[in-house]
């Protein structure tokens, strides 16, 4: 049996759960907490390249900000809705970023 998507239907998996406040840096165990997954996922998604964490000296210790919690929620929400693994989220992350610098360079070039 498929789940669909109703979007009048409200979600747990709803991307607006958490609200972080900007300029502020979370712990490995906070951010995880507030993005609602283990400590491990968050560390799969840093290695394969999805999340980026600050790292703080002089003990290097891993910090996370506001939008990397949002990231996280992002990648929790496609692979629950859509099953799709790590490997596929980061190409597709990839092509919409590639997406994003090609429109920005369309608006550069408009306005020049």
């Amino acid at each position: 049996m498929s789940r669909r998507f109703d979007p009048d239907i409200p979600s747990s998996l709803a991307l607006d759960l958490f609200q972080p406040k900007p300029n502020v840096l979370y712990s490995l165990d906070a951010a995880a907490h507030l993005a609602g997954v283990p400590r491990r996922s968050i560390l799969i998604y840093c290695r394969a390249g999805l999340v980026r964490p600050v790292f703080q000296p002089p003990y290097g210790v891993m910090a996370f900000t506001e939008e990397a919690i949002h990231t996280v929620r992002r990648i929790e929400y496609v692979r629950a809705i859509h099953g799709i693994d790590v490997a596929w989220i980061k190409t597709m992350f990839d092509l919409l970023d590639e997406v994003e610098r090609l429109r920005a360079e369309v608006r550069f070039l408009r306005n020049h």
